[in-house]
C-alpha cells in the first residue's frame, strides 16, 4: 500500500509539473514585464494542486487573515525546513521569493523561477550583494516577498542562524515590514531535509507520508521605526529570535 501511495503521488506531481511547465513558460515569456505580478499568481496555482497531492494540511494562527491583505511593503522573514515550505508560502501569501543561485541552473524549474521574477541572491561577492539588496528593496517597496535567511533546510530544532545581509533592505526602504514566520512540521524530524540526506532520500519519505501537518505561526512585525536605533545584525538577531523560538 505504501508502495502504491509513493508511485501515485509521484505520478501525479510529475505530470502536473510537467503539463503546467511550457504554459508558465510561455504565459511568463510574454508576461515578462509584469512578471512580479503575474509570477505569485501561477506559483500559487501549482502550490495549491501540491499541496493537495501531498495531501498537506496547512494551519495558520489569528495573524494570517491581518497580513494576508498586505499587498507591498512587506518582507516575509521564514525557517526553512522543506521543499514543501515554497508550496506553503506561496499558497498563503502570493509573494515574490529570494532564492540561493544554484536554482537558476536547474533545468525548467530555474528558468520558470527567474521567469517568475525570483530574486538570486549570490553570496559571494559583496558588490553583488549591495545590488540585490537594493533590488530586493525596491520589490519588496511593491509586492511581497519571502527569504529564507538561513540559506539552506534544516530541522527547526537545529537553530540554524539567519544570514544578516537580508535585513539591509530597511536601510534602503525604512517602509518595509519585516513579518517573522515559523513554519513547524508535524513530523519535523523526518520532514525537514537535513544533512547527510540528499533530495531524492527526502522526497521520498515526503512522498511515503499519508498525510503532512504544517502549522504556520505568524508573528507580530519588526517595524523599522521602533528599531531605527539597531543594526542589520541586531535586527537579524531579533527576528531570528521570534522564528526559531516557537
Amino acid at each position: 500500500m505504501e508502495t502504491l501511495r509513493i508511485i501515485i503521488k509521484m505520478f501525479l506531481f510529475f505530470s502536473v509539473t510537467s503539463i503546467l511547465a511550457p504554459f508558465y513558460f510561455l504565459i511568463l515569456f510574454v508576461l515578462y514585464r509584469w512578471r512580479c505580478a503575474v509570477g505569485p499568481e501561477l506559483l500559487r496555482f501549482y502550490s495549491k494542486i501540491c499541496l493537495t497531492i501531498f495531501r498537506i494540511n496547512v494551519v495558520c494562527g489569528n495573524n494570517y487573515s491581518r497580513f494576508s491583505r498586505m499587498k507591498k511593503n512587506l518582507l516575509i522573514v521564514s525557517n526553512h525546513s522543506s521543499f514543501l515550505d515554497i508550496f506553503v508560502l506561496s499558497y498563503l501569501f502570493r509573494a515574490v521569493f529570494v532564492s540561493k543561485s544554484d536554482i537558476k541552473f536547474y533545468p525548467v524549474i530555474g528558468q520558470i523561477a527567474w521567469l517568475m521574477g525570483v530574486v538570486f541572491l549570490k553570496r559571494d561577492s559583496s558588490k553583488e550583494r549591495y545590488r540585490l539588496i537594493k533590488k530586493i528593496s525596491s520589490i519588496c517597496s511593491n509586492y511581497r516577498l519571502v527569504v529564507f535567511p538561513q540559506g539552506t533546510t534544516s530541522r527547526i530544532s537545529d537553530k540554524r542562524p539567519f544570514n544578516r545581509g537580508i535585513f539591509k533592505v530597511l536601510e534602503f526602504s525604512p517602509e518595509i515590514s519585516i513579518l517573522p514566520v515559523s513554519i513547524i512540521y508535524e513530523d519535523d524530524s523526518e520532514i525537514a531535509w537535513h544533512t547527510p540526506q540528499t533530495l531524492i532520500e527526502n522526497a521520498f519519505i515526503v512522498f511515503r507520508k499519508k498525510r503532512i501537518n504544517v502549522e504556520v505561526l505568524i508573528h507580530q512585525p519588526v517595524i523599522y521605526e521602533k528599531y531605527s536605533k539597531y543594526s542589520s545584525s541586531q535586527i537579524c538577531n531579533i527576528v531570528q529570535d521570534i522564528v526559531l523560538s516557537r
